[in-house]
């Protein structure tokens, strides 16, 4: 196939994985929501690890539908399409167009990935040092609106440097704490992979979905691991709300993890967990989040392995694709032939004579020799061409017969 017919098919069989991946991610939404239903009592740590196992479930999983599954069509049909309700066609030019726009709106995405890492690692570079907690700097810069875990390469926590004045000492020790906790957590790394799934598959709301069980469950577990050292959850409560007060209008870097946020919803549901008596509140995850996270992932690949897709490719037109023929190359010859084309001349060839048609010359008889051991003739429009192979140095009298 040419090069064009081969984008159409892997356009169609993008597009057919991309619309897969739809239905696909609310099935692992509804599963990630059932495990964390089913262990009423696990910390926010334990159910972030079964959202987060979901989003990266929802990236992986689509591609398994790729993989052919046991069935008696034959070859040249696709396993997809013959129980596929719906069929992405590779002769139409609209797959082409549909992932040509799914790579530039993914690529500005990824962009604006990139600057928001560009960005926190020049506010670092520019903050000022205040201290150091660990392997951690404590920086102040006039830059930053709100305290964020700048991670990644030599992570530092930023304060703002009007922030500052505004917190007492309690209160900056509780604001370093859940930043320090972000950092411990490897949440920088996590939420990069969280935005990269977002501008990947931004086109599927379940992603979305999950992704604000992703922030609102992040948040909690590092509120845990403040109240875990410092056994206050009620001065806590009162210090996220004050630094909600300073700090609601202000924006912070996509990459960034802060202590507050500009939705209101998100503070409301933070500080309502801490003032929760019997809630579980332990930092670490629990073994049921691992054994939840487990199943959740067994069950999506067991799902993507074994179910045909809603969504398939149309069969592959093979007789009506142009093949490429590739002849053998032609032996090397030199040709005599005028340019105009001139129709081949019959040639005849004589087997071999076991006598010769004519006798034998007095003087060759009772010779050891053969006259003549085989003849050929070929014809031409103006001559005769007999070919005569000797054994021996015929006589000058030799050729008097022939």
């Amino acid at each position: 196939m040419s090069w064009l017919e081969w984008t159409n098919v892997v356009a169609a069989v993008t597009v057919s994985t991309a619309l897969n991946s739809i239905w696909l991610g609310f099935l692992l939404a509804g599963l990630a929501g059932f495990m964390v239903r089913l262990v009423p009592r696990s910390n926010a740590t334990t159910r972030y690890a079964i959202w987060f196992t979901a989003l990266m479930l929802a990236i992986v999983a689509p591609a398994l539908l790729l993989i052919p599954k046991p069935t008696t069509v034959p070859a040249l049909a696709s396993p997809a399409v013959a129980s596929a309700p719906l069929t992405v066609p590779v002769t139409a030019q609209w797959p082409l167009y549909a992932l040509l726009a799914w790579l530039a709106i993914a690529a500005i995405l990824l962009a604006r990935v990139a600057w928001s890492i560009v960005y926190i690692h020049g506010l670092k570079r520019r903050a000022t040092s205040i201290g150091q907690r660990g392997s951690i700097r404590v920086l102040a810069s006039s830059e930053a609106r709100v305290p964020m875990a700048a991670g990644f390469l030599r992570r530092a926590i930023v304060f703002p440097q009007s922030v500052l004045d505004e917190l007492t000492p309690q209160e900056f020790e509780q604001v370093l704490a859940h930043e320090s906790a972000h950092l411990r957590r490897w949440d920088d790394w996590t939420q990069l992979a969280h935005a990269i799934a977002e501008a990947i598959l931004f086109f599927n709301p379940a992603i979305y979905w999950i992704g604000r069980h992703l922030k609102i469950e992040r948040e909690i577990a590092c509120d845990d691991w403040v109240v875990s050292a410092t056994g206050e959850p009620r001065p806590y409560a009162l210090c996220l709300t004050h630094l909600h007060e300073v700090t609601r209008r202000a924006p912070a870097p996509q990459l960034a993890p802060g202590a507050t946020s500009r939705k209101r919803w998100q503070i409301s549901a933070r500080v309502e967990a801490l003032l929760q008596a019997d809630r579980n509140a332990t930092p670490r995850l629990s073994r049921s989040g691992w054994l939840a996270a487990g199943a959740l992932a067994a069950a999506a690949l067991m799902v993507a392995a074994r179910t045909a897709p809603p969504v398939g490719v149309q069969e592959i037109p093979v007789s009506g694709m142009t093949l490429a023929h590739l002849n053998a190359p032609a032996a090397p010859a030199i040709s005599f032939a005028p340019k105009r084309f001139v129709p081949p001349r019959p040639r005849l060839v004589a087997g071999r004579l076991r006598k010769p048609e004519l006798p034998a010359p007095p003087e060759l008889a009772g010779a050891p020799i053969v006259l003549v051991r085989a003849w050929e003739m070929e014809l031409s429009p103006q001559y005769f061409v007999i070919t005569v192979v000797f054994f021996g140095p015929p006589p000058t009298t030799s050729m008097n017969g022939i």
